[in-house]
């Protein structure tokens, strides 16, 4: 199982085992194990999420007994995509790429500081490699339809913050991977709730523009501090800048940024709207007037976001980099030009992988359960 959920494929997962094992299976046996146990697990957090779904308000947004809390509780969410074969035979269907969300549940550990600690824009945000980066964030989130193709996929190396000492640290993450997006929601605060990132006494909620992800933080985590990633952020700034000759005029609005003060890029943009107009209905995402619009949507619409010297006083995170790697993480297994997943079997791996990713080794109790079980009766709520 953990050959079939972790490694790229179920031909390596075979040789792997032969090779360090000697371990006979088939690709196909180890197909047949890893979608059977995954869709057992899948069963069992689908009833566990339906229960904790059906407490109590008061229930839910306290404490769960016996469990510690962590000094901030932090929760990210963000899309990835795979390709779905049984959406080949699918008439409604407009491409095979699906989408799946993950999610992280993060302890974390930082200092509360008296002010800003770091006030000035890094240098390293306007260096040549960081922006190249930065635009193609930008890019992905106005063009979805080409998130399956090999555009930039994650913002600038979180390690570049090195010697940030508001940077908040984590002290142990829990990693959630579905396709199911109505469960997401209940699925994410159910793990949250399971490691008291629910009742932290600081806790912070972490994400890109995504409308999706925006409405879980208001249905499901609405008392965490909302944070729209800095970089996704900055990625509009620089697009947008680009419309104008003028080379120095993205600094001054990712400093501007930076400095929380979103208000004042806000009314630059609209300056240059009057100026150039509002594009029409079938603009191109290069037109110019387009890049202006796009931007100054998203920053009205994400101002209250933004505010980021308040999140580095308060020790919260302002980049979702966290979670762009753990999406990377479970794209090695389920994503490929060559790989092409049923709706079951994805869901059952995607599982399997989020739980071997996840610092609390869920799997090892589930295994306990899981052999009570073998005689064809799940009563998983009993053996829990």
């Amino acid at each position: 199982m953990w050959a079939g959920a972790n490694l790229s494929s179920y031909g390596v997962g075979s040789e792997a085992l032969e090779e360090l094992a000697e371990v006979h299976l088939s690709a196909k046996q180890i197909h047949r194990i890893t979608s059977r146990i995954g869709g057992d697990r899948v069963a069992e957090r689908q009833q566990f999420v339906a229960e904790f779904a059906a407490k109590t308000l008061a229930e839910r947004t306290t404490a769960k007994p016996g469990v510690a809390l962590p000094e901030v509780g932090v929760v990210m969410l963000d899309n990835g995509t795979h390709q779905r074969r049984d959406q080949f035979k699918n008439p409604d269907a407009n491409t095979h790429w699906k989408q799946e969300t993950g999610g992280l549940v993060l302890s974390m550990t930082s200092e509360v500081h008296a002010s800003d600690p770091c006030p000035d824009l890094p240098d390293w945000l306007v260096q040549s490699d960081a922006v190249a980066e930065i635009a193609g964030l930008a890019k992905r989130e106005e063009n979805p339809d080409e998130a399956a193709e090999d555009l930039p996929a994650a913002p600038p190396d979180a390690k570049r913050q090195k010697g940030f000492s508001w940077s908040p640290e984590v002290v142990s993450r829990e990693v959630i991977a579905t396709t199911d997006t109505d469960d997401v929601g209940d699925h994410l605060e159910w793990r949250a709730w399971e490691t008291g990132v629910t009742a932290a006494p600081r806790q912070a909620f972490v994400g890109d523009g995504a409308h999706s992800i925006w409405n879980i933080h208001k249905d499901h985590f609405s008392q965490m501090t909302g944070i729209l990633d800095l970089m996704h952020g900055l990625s509009y700034a620089y697009r947008a800048a680009a419309v104008r000759d003028d080379p120095g005029l993205y600094r001054q609005w990712a400093t501007a940024i930076w400095q929380g003060r979103v208000r004042d890029v806000i009314e630059e943009l609209q300056k240059i709207q009057e100026e150039i107009g509002k594009p029409p209905k079938d603009a191109a995402a290069d037109d110019p007037r387009q890049r202006i619009d796009r931007a100054l949507t998203y920053y009205t619409y994400h101002e209250s976001r933004m505010n980021y010297p308040e999140y580095r006083q308060q020790g919260l995170p302002i980049t979702s980099s966290l979670m762009e790697s753990a999406i990377k993480q479970l794209n090695q297994r389920i994503k490929g030009s060559e790989k092409f997943w049923n709706k079951d079997t994805a869901e059952a791996v995607l599982q399997l992988r989020a739980d071997s990713l996840s610092d609390s080794r869920p799997l090892d109790k589930f295994w306990t359960r899981w052999r009570k079980n073998l005689t064809g009766s799940n009563r998983y709520h009993t053996n829990a």
